[in-house]
């Protein structure tokens, strides 16, 4: 098996209607070059982390602080940010919703846009590790919660990726949440947030387990951008065709 595999290339090595065997997906997982680049950040911050606190608690203590706050988090940036409307109708942001939203919705099947990118998924988990750990424990704190970040942000990609991918899971936990996920991208995009946890679709009232339980959705794929939406705001569509255009 390949490691530090870009996009394009990893995705190259799954054929979506074989089955694979959990030891095999973990070795696929694990050859993205994203998975080695968050483990090698999560070392760095958690080892300095370690070094700078004033005792092992404030270590365990930034950790536990993300790890309770990671539902929230994960469901508000992907319920009000990704599948918010604003960010294709500003020019500066609407190519960057195609790239971490918008080309995943339309293509869920393209594993080539399974990961996220890390010029986006890096400053996502620093924006609210780095304040959560400092304001508990200063500068030690937020060090040591920006690793807690990057090892929820390693387990949000496992959870994702496990969901796209034709895993053999024996655990209902992985099979209903694989089928929540499926749900929010072939049936109705405005429930199901949550990838690694249900709790907060729970508490929102987002949550559904059945394609009977709610009407079907007609922008599960494009999320609304589409007819006067695509005229009025053209950025995203521009950005389309020119990486289609021949070179």
């Amino acid at each position: 098996m390949k490691l530090l595999l870009n996009d394009e290339d990893w995705a190259k090595q799954i054929d979506p209607k074989v089955p694979l065997s959990f030891t095999k997906f973990i070795g696929l997982y694990a050859s993205h070059r994203a998975t080695t680049l968050y483990l090698i950040i999560a070392l760095a911050t958690g080892i300095s982390g370690l070094f700078l606190v004033q005792g092992w608690w404030q270590f365990l203590g930034s950790l536990l602080l993300v790890a309770l706050t990671y539902p929230i988090v994960e469901f508000c940036l992907h319920r009000f940010v990704l599948h918010s409307r604003a960010l294709y109708r500003m020019p500066w942001t609407a190519t960057l919703w195609r790239r971490i939203h918008y080309d995943h919705h339309m293509h869920p099947n393209d594993l080539s846009v399974l990961f996220g990118a890390p010029f986006t998924t890096i400053p996502a988990v620093l924006a609210p590790t780095l304040p959560i750990g400092y304001l508990a424990f200063g500068w030690p704190g937020a060090i040591s919660a920006a690793c807690g970040g990057f090892l929820a942000l390693m387990i949000y990609e496992f959870f994702h990726c496990s969901a796209h991918l034709p895993v053999k899971f024996k655990s209902t936990m992985m099979l209903h949440m694989r089928r929540h996920h499926m749900l929010h991208h072939f049936h109705d995009e405005t429930g199901n947030f949550g990838i690694v946890t249900n709790i907060f679709d729970r508490i929102i009232g987002t949550e559904y387990d059945s394609a009977r339980d709610v009407a079907p959705s007609v922008t599960v794929k494009n999320l609304g951008y589409e007819g006067e939406e695509t005229s009025k705001y053209p950025w995203v569509q521009q950005s389309i065709t020119r990486s289609i255009d021949p070179v």
